[in-house]
């Protein structure tokens, strides 16, 4: 993002230089005394020291980090080492050395302790914050700096540079609660005390002006200035104009006019009510991801136990629980001589039984472990049983403490989610629906509720499940009505016609999309295909957007775009899942899904590849299974593995299929092909996947569109509400269809379809 023209604010921040002392701190005191610090080995705590002319933004900058980030800090004012060395900064005395300039020590504070988040929960919100950082500096420090220096002679060219960071961070702010993250990082507090001393200390911008125009801002900018009190102190300029929030009357309306209500930030959501809901436990995510931190705290955990183990002839027992929030569990330490129901806890059943504990946080004494539970209470919520008289044991538990094959958690797949594998899929799995969601919604799409019975077949193959009332379980099959040729009589079932459940989502949600322009669809999809491969079900999800005015190539950003989103989301936000997958899974997974982020995708005419591999088969350089490579074929996983992994080394996008292979309703490719055999469609191909996109351009020529559903033996008719849309105001429109299960399956490293869906439906299965 350019937020001021580059030019401009160089040209601001040299005319500033030209008037302020340099920065230097080299040959000071204060360098001589760090190098000595370093000398001795580590600090109990950092030192900061502010020159007496240092303003007060800048100081709060590097004391509100730091206290957010739970360093801790000793301030120390040394004017007379830093007066003249480094006008207006900061040093932070460290072991390694010093740190100079505000924003640098900033960052030193917010990455020594990551957990904090200050700098981010992913490389990409770290590049984020980096780049607000230099925004506060290059377009509200130079402004604030110059006034504070030049005062009058600079105050208007600074002041239209600070409203146009406000018009450019409202914008930003419209759909985003915070600038880098879901909470507060160093980028807000680095531009909120820029602001702080535009706002406050010079009145570069009339609050009245703030509150009429820029209401995102106001609203990100109160909201962090009331959590920034201890430094900054209490907020009365822009606070005094904003509106209240409850309490106030709306004034009448005017004679023979109207109020229009004001729509209200989604941010807002939560301020609108008085949450009621609060757990009475501490969840394992957020404990360990205190770390040392958290030591000394009394908490309340809940779980699961994975394992138990004794020590001291039984007077001490070790349990692994678990809670479901993240992959790792916590150790509990309960001993008889201190630990209260201690008897319960050895008579529950051991693995498998459910816990409440509540004890002080410890440090570990264990490998690979920072903190653990010394148990003052336990409490059995529910022990293992089983057997004929269903007594207590984990000898009955089907998921103890040990390797389980995919098959035998398949088996019980009401409890896979205990398993590692199970819940790591699980919360994989959860990413990337919130990222699905997350990504449609900042590109303006609606989500559409599309119908699961039908009596469209979408794909036109046939494979439908049929839904019908016909065959009750007290019927017989004579009781089935039929026509006057033999055939079912559907017209006596309870839709009075031939209905089954949706093969697609997408006839439905063209229509939307011909009417609100950009929608998508997210539900189960069904095929009553028998194929009993690893890459097929009878149930799935389908993601399925339509936009209106758009064509192929709109179509192929967009499935790129949103692919990757979801890849990165999951990297991002699956961090320690993903490791466990590399682990059992699939070696360097996570490279995998970086380079899949990074590479370009390769666009690929559909003739070409048929080249690519027929030249492959001919020089041996390939090892087909079907090496009958000609054109009009449907390509194989093999065919489609070998352009990625081997061909190209990144996905490609295949385009321009044979119309024969595609499905009715893509639009035919006139222009490049006047013999009309292909179609505007696409299919992207993935490394260790293959095809996971397809799309086309859909065929907005109602005739043409009626003649290719004839051609495949669809009556015209029974579309005749599809066929509509193309008789009022027809529009170019595309979209694609994503296989959310084969997702996974990518994110994941998990080969077999049956694992990445919570209770696979395929041929001979519909357990549970």
């Amino acid at each position: 993002r350019v937020w001021i023209a580059r030019g401009r604010a160089e040209r601001s921040a040299k005319r500033v230089r030209r008037a302020m002392p340099a920065e230097r701190v080299y040959a000071t005191a204060l360098t001589a005394r760090s190098v000595k610090a370093a000398e001795c080995g580590s600090r109990e705590s950092l030192s900061v020291q502010f020159a007496a002319s240092t303003p007060l933004f800048k100081r709060a900058k590097v004391l509100i980090v730091a206290r957010l980030a739970g360093v801790a800090v000793q301030v120390e004012e040394d004017s007379a080492e830093l007066e003249g060395a480094a006008s207006r900064t900061c040093v932070l005395v460290t072991k390694e050395g010093p740190v100079t300039q505000s924003n640098a020590v900033v960052r030193y504070l917010a990455a020594l302790r990551p957990e904090a988040e200050m700098y981010g929960s992913s490389h990409y919100e770290e590049a984020v914050v980096d780049e607000w950082l230099e925004m506060s500096v290059m377009e509200l420090e130079v402004a604030v700096m110059a006034v504070m220096e030049h005062g009058s002679v600079v105050r208007g060219a600074a002041k239209a540079d600070v409203e146009k960071a406000c018009k450019a961070l409202d914008a930003y702010l419209a759909t985003r609660t915070y600038l880098a993250s879901e909470r507060t990082t160093a980028a807000d507090v680095a531009v909120v005390c820029a602001l702080h001393a535009a706002f406050t200390e010079l009145a570069l911008v009339d609050p009245k002006t703030l509150v009429q125009h820029y209401a995102h801002l106001v609203r990100w900018y109160l909201t962090c200035r009331h959590a920034f009190r201890p430094e900054l102190g209490e907020e009365k300029v822009v606070s005094s104009v904003a509106p209240k929030t409850g309490g106030s009357v709306a004034p009448p309306p005017k004679a023979g006019g109207s109020v229009a209500a004001k729509p209200r930030p989604a941010e807002d959501a939560l301020g609108l009510l008085k949450p009621q809901f609060a757990r009475s436990r501490t969840r394992l995510k957020e404990l360990l991801a205190r770390g040392e931190s958290a030591v000394g705290a009394e908490v309340t955990v809940k779980g699961w136990v994975r394992s138990v183990r004794e020590a001291e002839k039984g007077r001490t027992n070790f349990v692994e629980l678990n809670d479901g929030s993240c992959l790792s569990s916590i150790q509990v330490v309960a001993s008889k001589a201190s630990t209260t129901r201690f008897e319960t806890l050895k008579s529950s059943g051991g693995a498998g039984a459910s816990l409440a504990v509540t004890g002080e946080v410890v440090a570990s004494m264990g490998k690979g472990q920072a903190i653990e539970v010394r148990a003052r209470s336990v409490t059995v919520l529910g022990p293992t049983r089983g057997g004929e008289n269903r007594s207590v044991g984990a000898q009955y538990y089907p998921l103890a403490k040990k390797f389980h094959t995919a098959d035998h958690l398949r088996t019980h797949a009401h409890l896979r989610p205990r398993s590692r594998l199970g819940s790591a899929v699980v919360r994989v799995r959860h990413a990337l629906a919130f990222a699905t969601h997350e990504f449609f919604n900042a590109q303006g799409f609606l989500y559409i509720h599309t119908p699961l019975i039908t009596a469209a077949d979408c794909e036109g193959a046939g494979e439908q499940f049929t839904v019908t009332t016909l065959l009750a379980d007290e019927g017989k099959p004579a009781d089935v009505p039929l026509t006057a040729t033999g055939a079912v009589d559907y017209s006596k079932d309870f839709f009075g016609k031939k209905t089954g459940l949706t093969v697609s989502g997408q006839l439905n949600v063209e229509t939307h999309a011909v009417s609100l322009a950009d929608c998508y669809t997210f539900g189960p999809t069904f095929r009553a295909e028998n194929s009993h491969t690893t890459r097929h079900l009878a149930e799935f999800w389908m993601i399925e957007p339509e936009m209106a005015f758009a064509d192929l190539r709109d179509d192929i950003h967009l499935a790129s775009d949103y692919l990757k989103y979801c890849v990165a989301a999951v990297l991002s936000r699956c961090d320690e899942d993903l490791a466990f997958f590399e682990q059992t899974t699939e070696k360097g997974l996570r490279d995998r899904l970086r380079r899949l982020v990074a590479d370009q995708f390769n666009v690929l005419q559909y003739t070409e590849a048929i080249a690519v591999l027929q030249r492959a088969v001919a020089d041996g350089t390939a090892n087909f299974v079907n090496t009958d490579i000609v054109w009009g074929m449907d390509l194989n996983s093999e065919h489609e593995r070998f352009l990625t992994e081997v061909v190209y080394g990144a996905p490609v996008v295949l385009v321009d299929y044979p119309k024969d292979i595609k499905a009715f309703y893509m639009k035919l490719n006139p222009v490049t092909d006047p013999a009309k055999q292909t179609v505007a469609a696409m299919d992207i191909l993935v490394p260790k996947i293959g095809e996971i996109i397809g799309g086309s351009q859909r065929e907005d020529d109602l005739e043409l569109l009626e003649e290719r559903a004839a051609a495949v033996g669809i009556d015209p008719k029974s579309l005749s509400w599809y066929s509509d849309l193309r008789l009022y105001g027809s529009v170019p429109h595309a979209g694609f269809g994503l296989g959310f299960e084969r997702l996974i399956m990518l994110c994941t490293g998990v080969e077999n379809i049956r694992d990445v869906i919570p209770f696979p439906r395929y041929p001979g299965h519909c357990d549970f």
